[in-house]
């Protein structure tokens, strides 16, 4: 069991190498900048980054849960690293692996926003819609589709004037979850007839 101490440690690194990843990309120096992802992972994780990359989302959403908790914390910092890091790869022309990372990513903010009802901040409104933007067109996985409807439900909960300062309206987010939810239909019917 971690220490809130060393989490926090942690988590600090971990921005740090985000931040530093993300002055590298700007700077066109891919390759390191996805060695600083690499880097936050493992420090965020404590394992080497390629298992991670293996891992499917469950496992590593277990991997961060102790006692019945998820550590949102560092699942935030791990979705940003995820964001990131398929904006590296799009760079590196890598577009079905940048897809993948922000597919992620997605899922993985979508945790961090459903795990606390008041954490549907404008900022982590902001981080979904420009990973669903950069996911779209691309088959994401059922869970992280009904992840997404929860969501997007509990955005119709909001108020209109809370909804606006996010920069979306209700008609947006109605029209979204309708979409979604045509997806998942099929999907959600595998019994048939």
């Amino acid at each position: 069991m971690f220490t809130e101490d060393y989490l926090m440690r942690i988590i600090n690194q971990a921005i740090a190498a985000l931040l530093t990843a993300i002055g590298l990309r700007k700077a066109g120096k891919y390759s390191e900048a996805r060695q600083a992802i690499q880097q936050a992972m493992e420090q965020l994780t404590t394992l080497p980054a390629n298992l991670v990359d293996q891992m499917d989302d469950g496992s590593i959403l277990s991997m961060l849960t102790a006692q019945g908790q998820l550590d949102v914390g560092r699942l935030a910092i791990l979705a940003d690293l995820y964001q990131e890091q398929g904006e590296i790869l799009i760079k590196l022309d890598q577009p079905v692996q940048g897809s993948i990372a922000f597919g992620r990513g997605l899922r993985f903010i979508l945790e961090v926003v459903l795990s606390e009802v008041a954490d549907l901040s404008t900022e982590n409104i902001d981080k979904v819609e420009v990973l669903v933007q950069r996911s779209n067109g691309n088959a994401l996985p059922v869970e992280t589709q009904l992840a997404l409807s929860d969501y997007y439900q509990r955005l119709l909960e909001k108020d209109d004037q809370s909804l606006v300062a996010a920069g979306i309206s209700r008609k947006q987010v109605s029209q979204a979850l309708a979409k979604l939810q045509d997806q998942l239909g099929p999907s959600q019917n595998t019994t048939g007839d």
